[in-house]
């Protein structure tokens, strides 16, 4: 069945700082790696804008099925594939024991966070995440008062709103949202 078999891999991103349960990039951007063979050309790439809620649209995309209008993902393959989206959304709520509210918005180029509760801490305790030894070593460090340059970001105050513009800065450690020309 190798020649009529759709797989669809795509990765998780682990405990980093700033990784799982964060709208950053290093959280939300994850390798995707699909296997269509007739409908997609071997070793092709693709730099659309996807979010995992299209994966359930785009399977019946792909097996020629009906979308349920109640459905909110956009098919990014097949013959019911969608327009190309302009951004892809993000969230951060609730995490084990802690609780948050954040939203992001990110096109090709610029990501916009918006923290509903600017009051918490960029770190939220939380058991599992801080006993992990990534955590264990930037907390040490950050009590040393060892941490320099972006690697202090994660135990700053944050503020309401970030803007980074993703192409310029890859790893949004310049906040562009009090900037006048942003």
């Amino acid at each position: 069945l190798a020649d009529d078999t759709i797989v669809m891999h795509w990765s998780d991103h682990g405990p980093l700082p700033r990784g799982k349960r964060r709208p950053y990039d290093s959280g939300i951007r994850v390798p995707m790696i699909v296997r269509a063979p007739g409908r997609l050309a071997a070793g092709s790439r693709d730099e659309r804008l996807v979010s995992t809620i299209d994966l359930g649209p785009t399977v019946l995309s792909l097996c020629g099925l009906p979308i349920p209008r109640h459905l909110q993902g956009v098919p990014f393959l097949g013959p019911l594939a969608g327009p190309e989206r302009e951004f892809v959304f993000a969230s951060r709520d609730r995490y084990d024991e802690s609780y948050d509210m954040v939203r992001a918005a990110r096109d090709r180029r610029y990501k916009y966070i918006r923290h509903f509760r600017p009051e918490l801490p960029y770190q939220l305790w939380i058991p599992y995440l801080n006993r992990h030894p990534i955590m264990e070593e930037l907390w040490r460090l950050h009590l040393e008062d060892r941490l320099e340059g972006p690697q202090r970001l994660f135990f700053q105050p944050r503020p309401a709103e970030e803007l980074y513009d993703c192409e310029a800065d890859p790893w949004e450690t310049r906040n562009l949202a009090d900037d006048p020309a942003h």
